[in-house]
């Protein structure tokens, strides 16, 4: 009898639809695996039942009552009997991030294999409130602990999806960081990264939107931005050089919150750009939205992070995440695709240091808005899958014959065999979920998996005291958080 992988996949919005589903769907080709029940919550009913139906996934349904803190006793009782009934051994927890934790602490109660997104947790004011800033890196130290409790009578997975992990290029990137490491005794010396969403967001949309909202009191460092903490984590420790590990970190964020975005365009500019149609969207005016916006979360942020030892700074990693940047939304009234058809385009960029031997460069830049279908010109900047590295090398001390070498992705694709119609990011998330369904039937080892929850200690703490620091600077306190 064949072993099949039983899923639960909590969270059926544009993340799920666009990746989760059909991968699992492309997946079965490789894995015995099955959805066996997807849950969301109740006012989203009338769509989910008819997207399951128009794509005909066979799926049982819950819907549910929404919450915040705890599970409730009675959906953990209801969870638990499914569970038992239907043999479930795997969970995909795809929802907002504020409940993470709550069903990350369920499923692992019933040590089940968990896949979740990114981040591994937020709380609601995490903006505002030092409790639920510092709760960030307690939550994920429970799921840790509780994790670990049992992992020597049921080996797990527990696989947080940051995609960079999985994508050729950033891997690429690591090797040659590893090479001039293990060359040179070198640490990565400097960081500066950035991510740019392009998600231009209307004033009223900021209180009525619940997708990547800002109205539960976070916003860009809980979204995307856990990516960029994850990635430049990543990079920063690829040497693995023993003696050179940072034994402190210390942060220091500034933020631009939504009051500081209507201070850059008010309604009058507004009105001025889109002329009569700005009234279809204007519910609150700029007065109302001041206070409305009080305790909004962030939608953009600039964090500076210092790796020390023995209190001597080794390394600075500048990290600045925009919501509110380059755009091609032109229109008043939003598409009903938020995730990738409201003129969202990505920009990205990376720049990494390693002394006097070597610097890379990751370039990353969307000109077009629409995704869904994508040719060998999309590597191109601009195009969807744009992504190019420069590596700078001294020739002089480390050898070779030419100090920059330039490796496009579509040189990658070539040698990976990726499939030029898709976007690459989307790609590199059915990996993941590909290496989950793996270890789940005994085809990997736990030293193979590339984002175990054991690894996202110094991601979360960058998270974490990005908040805590901003709290602290709005008191007028020491705006420098040291972990």
């Amino acid at each position: 009898m064949k072993f099949v992988t039983r899923i639960i996949l909590i969270g059926i919005g544009p993340h799920s639809k666009r990746v989760y589903l059909p991968a699992i769907t492309q997946l079965k080709q490789k894995f015995e695996v099955e959805i066996s029940l997807a849950i969301d919550v109740k006012s989203e009913a009338k769509k989910i039942t008819h997207y399951l139906e128009k794509h005909d996934y066979k799926i049982d349904t819950l819907f549910i009552d929404p919450f915040t803190g705890q599970l409730p006793e009675a959906l953990k009782a209801d969870l638990n009997h499914f569970v038992e009934v239907h043999g479930i051994n795997a969970v995909i927890i795809a929802t907002e991030p504020s409940v993470h934790h709550a069903y990350g602490e369920w499923a692992l109660s019933l040590k089940l294999h968990i896949l979740m997104d990114k981040p591994v947790s937020t709380r609601e004011n995490a903006v505002s409130e030092l409790e639920q800033a510092n709760g960030i890196l307690t939550d994920y130290q429970q799921l840790l602990q509780l994790y670990n409790d049992f992992q020597q009578e049921k080996s797990t997975v527990f696989s947080i999806n940051v995609q960079r992990r999985y994508h050729p290029g950033f891997q690429y990137v690591m090797e040659r960081i590893k090479e001039v490491s293990a060359a040179t005794n070198c640490p990565v010396t400097a960081i500066h990264s950035s991510h740019s969403d392009g998600q231009w967001r209307l004033p009223s949309e900021m209180v009525l939107q619940d997708y990547h909202s800002y109205n539960k009191g976070h916003g860009k460092m809980s979204h995307s931005g856990y990516h960029i903490f994850d990635i430049v984590s990543q990079l920063y420790d690829a040497p693995g050089i023993a003696e050179k590990t940072p034994d402190q970190m210390e942060v220091i964020s500034s933020l631009i919150l939504p009051e500081g975005f209507i201070k850059q365009l008010n309604e009058q500019d507004y009105e001025a750009n889109f002329k009569a149609d700005y009234e279809q969207a204007k519910v609150y005016d700029d007065a109302e939205l001041m206070k409305i916006f009080e305790d909004y979360g962030e939608i953009d942020a600039t964090v500076l992070v210092r790796q020390l030892k023995d209190g001597v700074n080794m390394a600075n990693i500048t990290i600045n995440l925009l919501h509110n940047s380059f755009s091609r939304r032109s229109w008043v009234i939003p598409y009903a695709d938020l995730y990738k058809g409201n003129g969202r385009v990505k920009h990205e960029y990376h720049n990494i240091q390693q002394g006097p031997f070597q610097n890379i460069q990751i370039h990353s830049y969307q000109a077009k808005d629409k995704h869904h279908h994508n040719n060998k010109k999309d590597y191109k900047p601009g195009g969807n899958n744009h992504f190019d590295i420069y590596i700078f090398r001294n020739t002089g001390m480390l050898g070779g014959k030419h100090p920059l070498e330039i490796v496009t992705m579509k040189d990658l694709s070539a040698l990976h065999k990726f499939d030029d119609s898709k976007l690459l990011t989307e790609q590199a998330k059915t990996a993941v979920i590909a290496e989950f369904l793996g270890f789940i039937q005994g085809d990997l080892d736990k030293k193979d998996l590339k984002s175990n929850i054991d690894s996202h200690l110094n991601s979360v703490k960058m998270m974490s005291a990005a908040y805590v620091s901003h709290i602290q600077q709005k008191v007028n306190g020491n705006p420098v958080v040291k972990i």
